[in-house]
C-alpha cells in the first residue's frame, strides 16, 4: 500500500487525501461523519478534503433519501490526473525558453570573467549539471572510472553520445579504467565517430576521484565513492597545465587493441 500512496502523492495528492481516497475505495458510500471517524480526523477537516478530492474527480457526492453520502470514483479516474500532470509538464517545458530569456534580461550586466574561481557541488543533480555544462564545450578530456560513473549516472553514456552526434566538431578524449564496460563503450564510440576516443589507464593506476573533467578553462574533480560531490576549479593556467599533463599521458599510452 505504501507504493500506492507514493504514486498518489506523485499525482499531487496529500497524505490525508490519499488515505481518504483509499479508505472510500474499501468502504464504499459512507457519510462524512463515518469517514472522519474511520480516518481519525475532525469532521470539518473531512469536509475540506472531500471537496478537494471532488474537484479532482476522485470523489462523488450521493443523496440516498435523506442521507448525504460520499463515494470514491473508480481508480480509472486517476488517468485524468495523469493527463493533467503531463499537460502541465509540457507547458512548463514549452514556456522554459521564454522564462529563461526573461530571467537573463533581468540580470545586471555581467562583470568581466574572474581569473580564478572555485565551485563546490553536492548531490546528484548538482553534479549532473557539471556534465551538462562540459558537454556544451568543443573539447573534453576526462580521466574516469566509468563503471562507477555509470552506476550513479546511468544516463551519462547517452548524454555523451547525443552531444557528439549533435556537434560534429566536438572532440572527447577519455583515459579510463580498463573494464568490460569501458571496452564496450570504446567499441560503441568507434562505430559512430572518430571524435570520441578512449585509452586505458595502466592496471596499477588508481584514481582518487571518480572522474576528472577538463574543459573550457575548467578542471572538475567528481567524487562518487563516498558521496556525490564535486569541486570545479576555473583557472586558465591550471586548465592549460592539466591539458599538457593529459596529452603527455595520452601520448605515452598505446592505442587500445
Amino acid at each position: 500500500m505504501d507504493t500506492v500512496i507514493t504514486y498518489l502523492k506523485q499525482l499531487d495528492l496529500s497524505d490525508i487525501e490519499a488515505k481518504i481516497y483509499l479508505t472510500l475505495l474499501k468502504t464504499g458510500p459512507i457519510s462524512i461523519r463515518d469517514l472522519a471517524q474511520t480516518v481519525d480526523i475532525k469532521r470539518t477537516t473531512a469536509y475540506l478534503y472531500v471537496d478537494q478530492l471532488a474537484e479532482k474527480g476522485l470523489i462523488i457526492k450521493l443523496i440516498h433519501g435523506s442521507k448525504k453520502l460520499i463515494s470514491a470514483n473508480e481508480p480509472e479516474h486517476l488517468k485524468i490526473l495523469i493527463e493533467e500532470k503531463l499537460k502541465n509538464a509540457q507547458k512548463v517545458e514549452q514556456d522554459f525558453p521564454t522564462i529563461l530569456d526573461l530571467l537573463n534580461t533581468s540580470l545586471p550586466d555581467k562583470e568581466p570573467s574572474v581569473e580564478s574561481e572555485i565551485k563546490n557541488y553536492k548531490g546528484r543533480n548538482a553534479v549532473k549539471s557539471i556534465y551538462e555544462e562540459a558537454l556544451r564545450s568543443q573539447e573534453i578530456r576526462a580521466l574516469a572510472n566509468l563503471d562507477e560513473v555509470a552506476h550513479t549516472f546511468p544516463e551519462n553514456a547517452q548524454l555523451f553520445d547525443n552531444a557528439v552526434n549533435n556537434n560534429p566538431r566536438m572532440k572527447i578524449l577519455e583515459l579510463v579504467v580498463d573494464t568490460p564496460y569501458t571496452r564496450k563503450r570504446k567499441e560503441q564510440a568507434k562505430q559512430r565517430t572518430k571524435a570520441h576516443r578512449f585509452k586505458f589507464l595502466p592496471k596499477n593506476m588508481q584514481l582518487s576521484s571518480t572522474d576528472i573533467l577538463i574543459y573550457e578553462g575548467n578542471v572538475s574533480f567528481i567524487d562518487i565513492k563516498n558521496q556525490v560531490s564535486a569541486v570545479t576549479l576555473h583557472n586558465n593556467n591550471l586548465y592549460n597545465n592539466f591539458n599538457l599533463l593529459f596529452e603527455f599521458i595520452w601520448q605515452t599510452l598505446p592505442d587500445p587493441k
